[in-house]
């Protein structure tokens, strides 16, 4: 058989057993066993699994639940709460205050939490209400939690960046400082849009009332004391990876200390939080895990057959020259990102994509950041934008989902536009690497 037929049976395999609804794990594994089987021997399986075990020792994934446990305490240890209220005090004499101090506020949490979903619920929950009860246009305020939560993906600790670490052979740390310059990017163009709409139309984004804005110096800062630990914990996490003192799994360990050190001293750590922030450090865990051994299958019978040379071959004689060929991997990305989630596209483009970028002299460090910044595109993208779902659970039937979809539009644009930036000047992206104590 033909590796152009395997290549489409392969494809037409996977989406049709995507259609019949089942978990992508399951679909990966499946089509992976299927073609083992049908294309080799029974005894291929045994070297299947021999990847799938190798793949388990990768040492960079001990980070992953250890950042998703400090994740989980300190979402119950009232550090959001105290960041918003401390931002939008501090920013509230502007249009827009409430909105810009979203932005500020989810680029915090993204170097503390570090993940999309856990920061959309979050705001959506103690600014969105503050924000409709100022009477701003939606188009403002349900934007600005989508997008603001989605910065995420960018600003370390991104568990994005881990896995694109382990599938990539990219080193972790360097990922997680090249990807700060282009989320202050992204935040700084959010922001932009909102102060420019507040000054075009004054009612989008109100200011805040004047008993709200008339607050004495020495209050408002007593209002930062609240983040000095967490502001600590992020100079420390990322400090030592940047001063190459630690290792991002070690860096990790650190901040599961210093998150339980926050929760406590605000007096939120019980034993019932504990427990349900191991819980969820489980579940995501596991739910990680599957879908890395349903790649692994996948990609790994794909790649036996000689897929990837097949991919590679075909790719290098197209007729676009090297930029060509990489805006093309992104409109690849960003049509999988309307139906996949972020790990799901990782897994099943980056083992074909990264060798062909290499070849062509890009640098996969720089090329993670672009990836990070597809993403963040796909969780605003319809149909299936993972950050209007988050959203949607917080307001429930109050709001309408096609509201958050256009609500979400000014800032996917942006987020070309900074996409753009960053694929033109890669050094926006390489510059802090390139100072890295190694």
């Amino acid at each position: 058989m033909s590796i152009e037929l395997i290549t489409i049976l392969f494809v037409a395999t996977f989406v049709l057993l995507l259609l019949t609804g089942l978990p992508l794990a399951w679909v990966m594994g499946a089509t992976g066993v299927i073609f083992c089987l049908a294309l080799f021997s029974p005894g291929v399986m045994v070297m299947m699994v021999g990847r799938i075990y190798r793949m388990m020792l990768n040492y960079a994934l001990v980070a992953v639940p250890l950042f998703i446990f400090m994740a989980a305490i300190l979402q119950q240890s009232g550090v959001a709460e105290q960041l918003f209220k401390a931002v939008y005090i501090w920013s509230g004499p502007f249009r827009g205050g409430l909105a810009i101090g979203t932005i500020i506020s989810c680029t915090i949490m993204a170097a503390i939490v570090g993940i999309v979903g856990a920061e959309i619920v979050t705001f959506g929950i103690i600014a969105l209400p503050e924000m409709l009860k100022r009477k701003y246009d939606h188009k403002i305020a349900l934007g600005s939690i989508c997008a603001g939560g989605g910065i995420a993906t960018l600003i370390p600790p991104s568990v994005v960046f881990i896995v694109y670490a382990m599938s990539a052979g990219a080193p972790v740390g360097d990922l997680f400082i090249a990807g700060i310059i282009p989320g202050f990017i992204l935040a700084l163009l959010f922001i932009a849009y909102i102060v420019i709409s507040a000054w075009i139309k004054p009612a989008m984004a109100p200011a805040a009332p004047e008993d709200e804005r008339n607050i004495p110096l020495k209050k408002k800062l007593a209002l930062l004391k609240g983040l000095i630990m967490p502001a600590i914990l992020v100079i420390v996490v990322l400090g030592t990876i940047y001063a190459g003192v630690a290792t991002p799994s070690e860096a990790a360990g650190i901040g599961c200390l210093g998150a339980l050190i926050t929760s406590a001293i605000n007096r939120k750590l019980t034993f019932s939080g504990i427990k349900q922030a191991l819980f969820e450090t489980v579940k995501i865990s596991c739910m990680l895990a599957w879908l890395f051994f349903g790649a692994q299958a996948i990609i790994g019978v794909y790649t036996l057959a000689g897929g990837d040379e097949f991919v590679r071959s075909t790719v290098m004689a197209l007729p676009f020259g090297k930029w060509g060929i990489i805006i093309g991997m992104q409109l690849i990305m960003i049509f999988l990102g309307m139906f996949l989630d972020w790990i799901g596209i990782l897994l099943l483009t980056m083992p074909l994509f990264v060798p062909i970028v290499l070849q062509l002299g890009f640098d996969n460090v720089w090329f993670g950041v672009v990836f990070c910044m597809n993403m963040h595109i796909s969780y605003l993208s319809p149909p299936f934008g993972p950050s209007i779902f988050y959203l949607k659970s917080v307001v429930g039937d109050e709001i309408p989902v096609g509201k958050i979809y256009r609500a979400n539009l000014p800032y996917l644009w942006l987020t070309v536009v900074a996409l753009a930036l960053v694929v033109i000047f890669p050094q926006l992206s390489l510059w802090l690497p390139s100072m890295m104590l190694k």
